[in-house]
């Protein structure tokens, strides 16, 4: 018996000089709630080819969630990012019809620093990321056991004179799943 990946895919084209990324928003399940965020993000592998002076890219969505999976999809251009929002349904992805540009505000110091992350869940998700503009990869972060309150945390080391851009996924009062960038818990 050969064993296949049950998922889905589905491809965009970059313009020259514009990188995409795309991070599946998942709930967390019922059991972690009451200690682990409400929702987290999975950032889609994809594959990539030239196609003329644009790069196609194929995102593959591992596990979809049979609701609909929502997605966030970040285009990093020179000093901005264009947010959009789109849920991949059965055998169709729809996105919104209104982009929302965002000049972002950047993480930056001359000194090399910590930026400490929220909590993780059991299986080590978490609701934020921070990425690198220029090349559109995530900080990976140092996880550590914290004593105090016997989670599993993680710090991200931020190089000095770099801009970074980091991302969070909450509920917003209308309990709809919103992005927020803004101003991080920064130790140095």
């Amino acid at each position: 018996m050969e064993n296949s990946l049950q998922g889905k895919h589905f491809s965009i084209t970059d313009p020259q000089n514009v990188s995409t990324v795309i991070y599946q928003v998942n709930k967390t399940e019922k059991e972690y709630l009451s200690f682990a965020p409400k929702f987290t993000i999975e950032r889609l592998e994809y594959t990539e080819e030239m196609v003329g002076e644009k790069k196609k890219k194929t995102f593959y969505v591992n596990e979809p969630d049979p609701d609909g999976s929502k997605l966030v999809i970040l285009s990093f251009a020179k000093e901005k990012v264009v947010i959009n929002n789109g849920v991949l349904d059965e055998n169709k992805i729809t996105i919104s019809k209104k982009p929302m540009p965002f000049k972002f505000k950047t993480l930056y110091s001359e000194q090399e620093m910590e930026y400490k992350e929220f909590t993780y869940t059991p299986n080590l998700k978490r609701p934020i990321t921070i990425i690198d503009p220029e090349t559109t990869e995530e900080i990976k972060p140092i996880l550590y056991m914290d004593e105090k309150t016997n989670e599993v945390k993680g710090k991200c080391k931020l190089k000095p004179y770099k801009s970074y851009f980091a991302f969070e996924i909450r509920e917003n009062n209308d309990k709809e799943v919103e992005i927020v960038g803004g101003n991080p818990v920064i130790e140095n």
